[in-house]
């Protein structure tokens, strides 16, 4: 079994600020070896880079502009790995640094090629060690945070399990450090809008993501059939007893799995960008496998091209849209704008020339929530 670990910012380092909680890490090391014992291969996204970076360089708050942010994950990330490889040496465990891009996973080949890389780790006993390439990648390139980069490895080596470390024990009625009455969501079965409006919560000072970055990933990673829990950094050997039949934190259970590697890329890999909004037949349609068609689209929102990625959103009875499908449009912005609510039909009709009768096929359609 494949077992993928996200380390939060506010997990890695220690709470007074003095650099990396070496304790977390010995706990970590330990798991992953008890793990290995078990049959189960770790995979370790970590967060910390920025952070362990600043205050390596005495810095009390979190750098501001891009290439401070960039000069401070080159300093952490050397930090981060040596400590990594340092508590696993103990073992004689071998790890290998990861970095990634958002940009890199952009292109099929190299998302395709990071795969390949990442399971060969694993056939030679590595314990790969990822986080994102910051020091070459700004805000406009870049993963949203590693939450999402988690479930983008998840794929990747396509893992049972993604289980994400916090600063909260996971999901909560309402946010648990504004009313100490929230009750914790245990299981959850379908990533709705009701779901989503509980995940309110910000990051920490030094992190980047919060309680609504790990539904994201979340919704992602169950799509293509990976469990995802959300759980308390505190305790990293929560993660072996979940696996022997505990509960803790806040599990969300998947969905069907891709197997499609070009589908597999359109999910995690290419960047959106645009969105189109469907009515409830192209809803229910496109969850049963069906190509998207331009009679069923309600709006078109954005600028772009033949051939890029756009999400697919759905606009419930409240005016609330949520995300339900990412796919490859075969018609520009300019061209949708002219035929949506069409009949397949009237396309030639209406541009003069055809793609064919879908918005997108289904072969490049990706189902993400239902």
């Amino acid at each position: 079994m494949k077992v993928v670990i996200k380390i939060g910012t506010s997990s890695i380092t220690q709470a007074n600020g003095n650099g990396i909680n070496t304790v977390l890490i010995e706990e970590l090391v330990e798991l992953v070896q008890e793990l290995k014992s078990q049959g189960h291969q770790s995979i370790i996204v970590s967060s910390g880079a920025v952070g362990l970076g600043s205050r390596r360089l005495g810095w009390t708050e979190k750098p501001k502009t891009i290439t401070l942010k960039q000069a401070a994950a080159s300093v952490g990330q050397v930090y981060l790995a040596k400590a990594y490889e340092d508590h696993f040496q103990k073992y004689n465990q071998p790890t290998g640094q990861v970095l990634l891009t958002r940009i890199g996973m952009q292109d099929k080949e190299r998302y395709l090629n990071a795969r390949l890389t990442l399971r060969e780790l694993l056939r030679l006993n590595v314990v790969p060690i990822i986080n994102e390439n910051d020091v070459v990648a700004d805000d406009e390139i870049k993963f949203s945070d590693n939450d999402y980069l988690s479930a983008v490895v998840s794929e990747l080596v396509s893992a049972e399990h993604l289980f994400i470390l916090t600063d909260t024990e996971g999901l909560f009625t309402e946010d648990p450090r504004n009313n100490p009455n929230a009750e914790l969501i245990s299981i959850v079965e379908e990533i709705n809008s009701e779901i989503e409006a509980r995940a309110g919560m910000r990051g920490s000072e030094w992190g980047t993501g919060g309680m609504s970055s790990k539904i994201e990933a979340a919704k992602m990673a169950t799509s293509f059939g990976t469990t995802v829990h959300v759980l308390s950094g505190k305790y990293p050997q929560r993660i072996a007893e979940i696996l022997n039949g505990k509960t803790y934190g806040t599990t969300f259970t998947p969905k069907n799995v891709l197997v499609d590697g070009t589908k597999a890329w359109i999910a995690c890999g290419v960047s959106p960008k645009g969105k189109l909004v469907v009515d409830s037949g192209a809803a229910s349609a496109i969850n049963r496998g069906k190509s998207l068609l331009p009679v069923g689209i309600k709006k078109v929102l954005g600028k772009f091209g033949r051939g890029d990625a756009l999400e697919i959103f759905y606009e419930e009875e409240d005016k609330q849209r949520r995300v339900i499908a990412k796919g490859l449009t075969k018609y520009s912005s300019a061209d949708l704008t002219k035929i949506v609510g069409h009949s397949s039909e009237d396309i030639e009709s209406i541009l003069g020339y055809s793609y064919g009768n879908s918005a997108i096929h289904r072969d490049d359609l990706v189902v993400l929530a239902s």
